[in-house]
């Protein structure tokens, strides 16, 4: 429990950091909690809850309600990025069976957070995450010819995206392809 406080108040000051005060600071400080919760629950479970994905939403609703009226806010891009966080994800998960739906939950609440230019980018980069993930710890397993019979919760990899995207200010694309030129 002391190791997520110190997670949390660190991620939380240094979104502070960045932003200063503004909707995008108290937007990303309440939504880092609960990535870090349902990222615990869905490693030791491999469940996510319903409850916690629906209230996660609810309360980022009630920030964007609140500075609209305070601050010209555009909240129309975040609906839309919540569409967008249920649409593909819902989609994939149909087709693939490889997600969850407690897995196209977080993506909608991360999504919403986010608004509708970065939710593609969640996607796109939690996937990556994850293929990483896979090459580095399972591949050797199956040089070894261990077998991996093992379901791989998805939610950490879609929380660390949101947060990677989230402090380099969602340019993690830009800079990936500033490197490749470089070496290439």
């Amino acid at each position: 429990m002391f190791f997520i406080y110190i997670i949390t108040v660190v991620l939380s000051v240094l979104i502070y950091l960045k932003f200063g005060i503004s909707v995008e600071c108290v937007q990303y400080m309440v939504l880092i909690p609960f990535l870090i919760i349902i990222s615990i629950i869905d490693y030791y479970t491999i469940y996510v809850y319903d409850i916690t994905i629906v209230s996660g939403i609810i309360v980022q609703g009630i920030i964007f309600l609140v500075f609209c009226n305070i601050v010209k806010f555009d909240y129309i891009n975040h609906i839309i990025g919540l569409a967008i966080g249920f649409v593909i994800p819902y989609i994939i998960a149909k087709l693939t069976k490889g997600l969850g739906y407690g897995d196209v939950g977080l993506y909608s609440l991360c999504c919403f957070a986010l608004g509708n230019n970065y939710g593609f980018y969640v996607i796109v980069l939690s996937f990556i995450l994850a293929f990483l993930f896979f090459v580095v710890l399972y591949i050797p397993k199956i040089f070894k010819g261990i077998s991996i019979k093992r379901q791989i919760p998805f939610t950490p990899f879609i929380s660390l995206s949101t947060i990677i995207i989230i402090f380099t200010e969602y340019n993690i694309f830009d800079f990936y392809y500033s490197l490749l030129y470089k070496f290439i």
